[in-house]
């Protein structure tokens, strides 16, 4: 991609005004995300990896941001292992996702390697085991992937992970309420299954007006697979933006199909042709942003 060409018209000044703690800094050790998505001035600082939330309410006044959730010292959802491990840093999403909940509540998103309690099986599942299998790697060193969706092992010829043991996780959707600055009380309402390795595992999320909120699956496969199996079919939620019922349990409908790995995903609205309309606008990792329909 081109750079953005010299303005003698305009200009974009940085000034530094506070700092988010972060505890691993070394180049690819930390994944850290903010969620500016809610109601109001909050803002969050996730730093996903460590499973910590810090918030800062201000508006234009930035001060020192709270601790609102820590993983280590708070008492984590029945039924979660979020202590899991993984070969790289950027695939550790033991909190993956935050956005607008229901009257004031806060929905936070967990990868865990168990079910919570309650389920015993995910609402939105991967394909059924061994549906497809695929080629990895160049042509001089192909090696067979049996599960695209539960690879396992990387094959050691692989661009991106190789060697990385691959696992099943369970994005799991829960309300929580603040009090007194600490995030209390939370609500378990949707599993999504997903495919924790080196590739697209989804995250985007925002909230609709009604109060359901869309959700980015990915397209569940590993780098250099192009995830076309689920993407175009109804019944698999892989390649998919869901739309769910944050007040009903496993409630959910695809909103859209044939997609990637959607991420920073907003809704606005605009005029279009004479008549008001929302539309999603979402950045696609690795592609160019396209905007959708939102209803």
């Amino acid at each position: 991609q081109s750079v953005l060409p010299f303005s003698d018209k305009y200009g974009i000044k940085l000034e530094k005004v506070g700092a988010v703690p972060a505890i691993n800094t070394a180049p690819f050790s930390y994944n850290m995300n903010v969620y500016d998505n809610f109601n109001g001035d909050f803002i969050f600082f996730v730093d996903q990896n460590n499973g910590i939330i810090y918030s800062h309410e201000g508006g234009c006044t930035v001060g020192e941001v709270a601790k609102v959730w820590d993983m280590s010292v708070d008492s984590i959802p029945d039924g979660l292992t979020l202590d899991w491990a993984y070969a790289s840093a950027p695939q550790i999403f033991r909190v993956k996702s935050m956005t607008q909940g229901p009257d004031n509540e806060i929905i936070v998103v967990f990868t865990s390697s168990t079910l919570p309690t309650g389920w015993t099986e995910s609402d939105a599942s991967l394909p059924a085991p061994g549906a497809v299998q695929r080629y990895a790697c160049r042509e001089d060193s192909l090696s067979l992937v049996e599960d695209i969706f539960r690879v396992s092992t990387v094959p050691e010829c692989a661009d991106l992970g190789a060697g990385a043991v691959t696992f099943t996780g369970y994005d799991s959707f829960y309300r929580f309420t603040m009090v007194s600055g600490k995030l209390t009380n939370p609500v378990p309402f949707f599993v999504s299954e997903s495919h924790v390795s080196p590739g697209h595992l989804g995250g985007g999320v925002t909230t609709l007006p009604d109060g359901k909120i869309l959700w980015s699956t990915g397209d569940c496969t590993v780098y250099g697979t192009d995830g076309s199996y689920a993407p175009q079919l109804d019944f698999e939620s892989c390649g998919k933006i869901l739309k769910i019922d944050p007040t009903e349990k496993g409630s959910y409908t695809v909103a859209a199909k044939g997609v990637r790995n959607s991420q920073q995903m907003r809704v606005f609205e605009q005029e279009e042709d004479g008549r008001r309309e929302r539309v999603l606008r979402k950045s696609e990792q690795g592609k160019k942003s396209k905007k959708s329909p939102a209803k």
